[in-house]
């Protein structure tokens, strides 16, 4: 299964983070940005580098943005994802230099089906290539050169690659490489609902309805492959792309969503067209689950770790939908677009931006074990559906019911750290319920998450004659347990209590209300005679 992002050290790293809006990077609302991460529980900075400021005339740079942007996240603890913003911005060539956009019979702008030019620069255009490269490489440079400690953490190329408004380049330029067919690598790569084949080597023959798509998914994963493969010569990370997602209208390519891209229908394209590239990660700002967990696990894939680099950072369905994405779908980072909007005037978390941070204290404090856990099927993702009050859980040796508090009058106690009629907690009687479960032991659970609890009860044994006298007795239940602590892990990963549970604050459910971590290590021997 596809790793996480690594830092330097090559130290597997838990992406938790927020992206500064589009022309924040260079001003103060950078530091904005990183106070809005820290009430977040974040630790990483998602930031824009422009070509237009790295080359503000040809062959002139200047990497100063850069170095400012490194200064600025390292200065916090914080990693940096860096986003290039080269050639294309979702679908458009707004931070390209000036001396590209005054020159498109030297940098070609694609063409619609009209024959009239569309707002997007052709990755057929070699010279384009050549001159996006140059500076990307030398902002590459300079990262190898000055970042010894290992503040950036990876590279954005490009944004929402894509074109604008058509479904290919209809241009000269681009036609010639039609002609050409579809190259060896892609022959065999099957798309859904491609209809009758010929399979004469044709991109219509070998995709049928979506032979332009096709066509343009390739030519432009060839275009961010020159850049990953030249990037990685020069300082081995890793290098993604944020996708325009397709799973939204009618799915139509430049009607629909950017042509091009690397969508769900597509991503088998990008592999083969862009093997440098590590990841393929959706922006979801769609709130409905079906279609979010639909687009989750497209890219949820053995040679494709979920990633999640933009998302909305406030609102019910984004706080529910993050914790399915860590939770069920595996995803190696969540991160929320345009960190200053989150706050108020005074600095503080909006209502709305709350019901995220919430959700990413949770799986903040659960990271190194999302690290170690992820792909073993011990991790747990569950949140509150309309209309829920419980949700259940089989495990090989216990049944476990997740808990609503939501609405449900469910109990929880009172701990040192919460007070549900504290007037700072009150927010809380209207959070939906979400959260994760850890299984790091036959008896061992870690959980976090928000007004959620979790009730174990011992699965018997499967020729107990006895059964259900032993399942009803409360020696099974979550009772009978040996330490229940409230805590969290330290910068080496080492588990420290906080405060240790019992009596009454244990009496009903194993619960955490507002992203708190708690380990409940539960007695293996049940030692029960009926």
């Amino acid at each position: 299964m596809n790793d996480f992002l690594r830092n330097r050290k090559g130290e597997p790293v838990f992406v938790i983070g927020l992206q500064a809006h589009n022309s924040s990077t260079g001003t103060v609302m950078i530091d904005r940005t990183m106070d809005a991460i820290e009430k977040y529980h974040g630790n990483t900075l998602e930031a824009p580098i422009y070509w237009y400021a790295v080359e503000p005339e040809e062959d002139s740079y200047d990497l100063s943005l850069v170095k400012g942007l490194i200064d600025k996240a390292r200065s916090r603890g914080l990693y940096l994802i860096i986003l290039w913003f080269g050639c294309n911005k979702n679908g458009h060539p707004n931070y390209a230099p000036e001396y590209i956009k005054l020159h498109p019979e030297i940098y070609r702008i694609a063409v619609g089906p009209d024959g009239a030019p569309v707002p997007s620069i052709s990755p057929h255009c070699m010279e384009t290539l050549e001159r996006d490269k140059k500076a990307f490489l030398k902002m590459m440079e300079f990262i190898r050169d000055y970042d010894e400690e290992g503040t950036v953490l990876a590279v954005q190329i490009e944004n929402e690659f894509g074109y604008a408004h058509t479904d290919r380049d209809y241009s000269a330029l681009a036609e010639a490489d039609y002609e050409k067919g579809v190259p060896e690598e892609l022959l065999g790569v099957e798309l859904d609902d491609m209809g009758e084949l010929t399979h004469d080597g044709s991109w219509i023959g070998e995709f049928g309805r979506h032979a332009n798509e096709a066509f343009s998914a390739y030519y432009h994963a060839r275009y961010v492959e020159a850049l990953a493969s030249a990037g990685k010569e020069i300082l081995p990370m890793t290098f993604f792309c944020n996708i325009f997602i397709g799973e939204t209208g009618i799915e139509v390519p430049g009607f629909s969503y950017n042509g091009g891209g690397g969508v769900g229908r597509v991503i088998d394209i990008w592999k083969k067209g862009a093997p440098h590239l590590d990841l393929l990660c959706p922006d979801i700002y769609l709130s409905g689950r079906r279609v979010y967990e639909r687009i989750c696990s497209r890219y949820d894939r053995e040679d494709n770790a979920l990633m999640i680099p933009e998302s909305a950072t406030g609102g019910d369905a984004n706080a529910m939908n993050l914790m399915l994405a860590v939770g069920k779908y595996h995803a190696v980072g969540v991160a929320g677009f345009g960190a200053e909007s989150a706050l108020d005037d005074a600095g503080n978390l909006l209502p709305e931006a709350r019901k995220v941070a919430l959700t990413m204290h949770a799986i903040a404090g659960l990271a190194p074990l999302l690290i170690k856990y992820r792909g073993t099927g011990r991790v747990h993702g569950v949140i509150q559906d309309e209309f829920t009050a419980e949700e259940y859980i089989r495990l090989e040796r216990y049944h476990v019911l997740a808990k609503f508090f939501t609405g449900t009058g469910v109990r929880g106690g009172f701990t040192s750290n919460m007070n549900f009629r504290a007037p700072e907690n009150r927010y809380l009687a209207d959070e939906r319920s979400r959260g994760i479960l850890i299984q790091t032991g036959d008896d061992e659970f870690y959980l976090a998450g928000v007004n959620i609890g979790f009730e174990f009860r011992r699965r018997t044994d499967a020729n107990d004659p006895k059964a259900y006298a032993h399942l009803s007795s409360r020696q099974s239940t979550q009772l009978n347990f040996l330490s229940v602590e409230e805590g969290h892990y330290d910068p080496e990963g080492n588990w420290v209590i906080d405060f240790i549970r019992n009596g009454d604050e244990t009496n009903f459910t194993q619960y955490s209300a507002f992203g708190n971590v708690v380990r409940v290590r539960l007695n293996p021997n049940i030692g029960m005679e009926v």
